[in-house]
């Protein structure tokens, strides 16, 4: 558990540093991924997932931006839901057979159900989050493999973190 604390805390402070995006859909992806980031922003809720598939926990990453910013498609794919779930507009996206993304709790939808997006398309915009969170606005970001939920966040910083840290302090 501490591993995965200090991921995504280096994770959170990559993403909070990182410049803000250009209006061509933002920076290239990183070496060793072909994931970008949807969306510039705090993150104000991490990964939290239960050791049990079944158990309550945050399976997904939960990411602040001002209000209507625009949520980008961070690889490309097929929509495969864009619509509302239990009142909260939403966007899921088969980026393959094995691995699929989710955009949740948008304020506005950009695409439909059936429609090809390229990486860097607009897919929605920041909705004001999880009901009841006390949490400003934001997008819960959410990636499955197999139809088994992990860390989004490893989608757009790939396999190295080292050059993230500047230990040389």
């Amino acid at each position: 558990m501490r591993t995965s604390s200090a991921k995504a805390l280096v994770i959170a402070l990559f993403l909070a540093a990182l410049p803000a995006a250009h209006a061509d859909g933002g920076p290239p992806p990183r070496s060793g991924t072909t994931f970008v980031v949807p969306i510039y922003g705090t993150v104000v809720h991490p990964y939290d997932a239960p050791d049990d598939p079944f158990a309550a926990g945050h399976r997904g990453v939960d990411v602040s931006a001002p209000l209507g910013s625009p949520v980008r498609a961070s690889a490309p794919g097929t929509v495969s839901f864009a619509g509302n779930v239990a009142g909260d507009l939403s966007v899921s996206i088969d980026y393959d057979s094995h691995l699929k993304g989710g955009y949740s709790f948008l304020g506005q939808i950009a695409v439909r159900k059936g429609q090809h997006v390229e990486r860097g398309d607009v897919v929605g915009s920041v909705g004001r989050g999880h009901p009841g969170s006390g949490l400003p606005p934001h997008v819960h970001l959410s990636a499955r493999r197999d139809g088994v939920y992990f860390d989004p966040l490893g989608l757009y910083v790939g396999s190295r973190l080292d050059d993230l840290l500047d230990l040389t302090g």
